[in-house]
């Protein structure tokens, strides 16, 4: 009886670690599309940092000198002017900064990344991308979500183990 007991409690508790939803997003990859003929087009990679988040944009197409970048307030399609976080200046391409947000905050489907053209030309974006709310990406990969199907099968899996495991324990009791 102890042996089925633990048995159960040990199923189930496997079964609610290998389905537990995944904590906090850890990195996200946003696509920046080319604006206004640029053809600098590329990724911007967020990773969580706590209070704080790294920014990596890898652009293609880029020239070689500075073009500021920001996080602005808003979508692509609607971007409020003002910076809320501005980024290191992409140079050659490439640029790396600490934003003092959180993913978790950046995540909430009103920010998106834009790269100008220049210091001079600040007012001409040449790429953008908007950053996805939370709930439009699954944990860690970037990734668009399964949707409820993974949830569904995830219960099901746990309900099963439940089941087996009490039906075995219930067996163990009637035969003595």
């Amino acid at each position: 009886m102890k042996r089925a007991v633990v048995a159960l409690a040990l199923g189930t508790l496997l079964a609610l670690l290998a389905f537990a939803p995944v904590g906090a997003q850890e990195e996200i990859t946003v696509t920046l599309n080319a604006q206004n003929d640029s053809g600098e087009s590329g990724t911007a990679t967020l990773t969580a940092m706590g209070d704080q988040t790294r920014v990596v944009l890898n652009l293609t197409g880029a020239p070689a000198g500075p073009q500021p970048a920001h996080i602005h307030e808003g979508t692509c399609v609607n971007l409020n002017p003002a910076p809320a976080y501005p980024l290191t200046n992409v140079e050659n391409g490439q640029s790396e900064t600490i934003v003092p947000a959180s993913l978790a905050s950046l995540m909430n489907g009103n920010f998106a990344i834009n790269v100008h053209r220049s210091p001079e030309e600040v007012q001409v974006y040449v790429s953008c991308g908007d950053i996805p709310a939370a709930a439009q990406v699954a944990p860690a990969t970037g990734n668009p979500q399964s949707g409820m199907i993974g949830s569904l099968a995830a219960g099901a899996a746990l309900l099963g183990v439940i089941a087996i495991g009490g039906g075995v324990l219930l067996r163990r009791q009637a035969t003595r």
